[in-house]
């Protein structure tokens, strides 16, 4: 008998009801399923979460609009900010690794990459969410700890030269899918996510485009007069 039990198996008669045909099914299946959860799970609306536990607005209507971890910070407070930084950073990692645990590097960065997608248009939140930068990261994290670093690294080095934080994130995501083309590590990973990136700051890059982008300096020093 099939050890699943299920449907498949038993429509097919005998011949296939063996535990080798069931296993191939559960092959076939598994990773499209894996892929699914990964993008509910990168749905979870971490930022409305937060702003609604303690009582304050939606997020996507005050602040800078983004249901990210820094307009959480900015309208509830630095602990919430916080919170939904780790939230939305662990959804990438643990996609990241689960898709890894199943399938390997290709589903690894597909799972990853489905996260960063349900962060950006959540199914549960109108498909309206944050822009992905930190489970991008968290990503990476669970992919290659080392291309994690070297992404921190080279956002690091951005903001200091260019001052803008968003740029800087933009810029550092890119690069990073640059890298692992060239060491040809997580390359599906890399691009998928430098294009989300540039996607989802479409609007801050025209800003920027047209001198209308803040330096970090002058963000902190709008935000303490507010």
């Amino acid at each position: 008998m099939c050890p699943t039990g299920g449907a498949y198996c038993s429509r097919n008669g005998p011949a296939t009801e063996t535990a080798s045909d069931c296993v191939s099914a559960l092959e076939r299946i598994l990773p499209a399923l894996t892929a699914v959860l990964s993008y509910l799970l990168g749905s979870v609306p971490s930022a409305l979460i937060a702003a609604r536990l303690a009582g304050r607005p939606d997020p996507r209507t005050v602040g800078t609009g983004n249901a990210g971890s820094t307009n959480v910070a900015l309208t509830v407070g630095p602990a919430a900010g916080i919170a939904v930084l780790a939230a939305d950073l662990l959804k990438g990692v643990v996609c990241a690794l689960v898709g890894l645990s199943v399938g390997g590097p290709v589903l690894g960065d597909l799972c990853a990459l489905a996260a960063v997608v349900g962060q950006i248009a959540p199914v549960f939140a109108g498909f309206r969410g944050g822009k992905g930068a930190a489970t991008t990261l968290g990503g990476y994290i669970g992919l290659s700890p080392a291309l994690a670093i070297i992404g921190l690294a080279s956002w690091g080095i951005g903001l200091l030269i260019i001052r803008r934080a968003v740029l800087g994130t933009v810029t550092a995501i890119v690069a990073l899918g640059v890298v692992t083309i060239v060491v040809q590590e997580h390359a599906v990973f890399g691009v998928g996510g430098a294009i989300l990136t540039l996607v989802a700051h479409r609007r801050d890059l025209a800003a920027w485009r047209r001198g209308e982008m803040p330096t970090i300096r002058e963000s902190l020093r709008d935000n303490r007069r507010g």
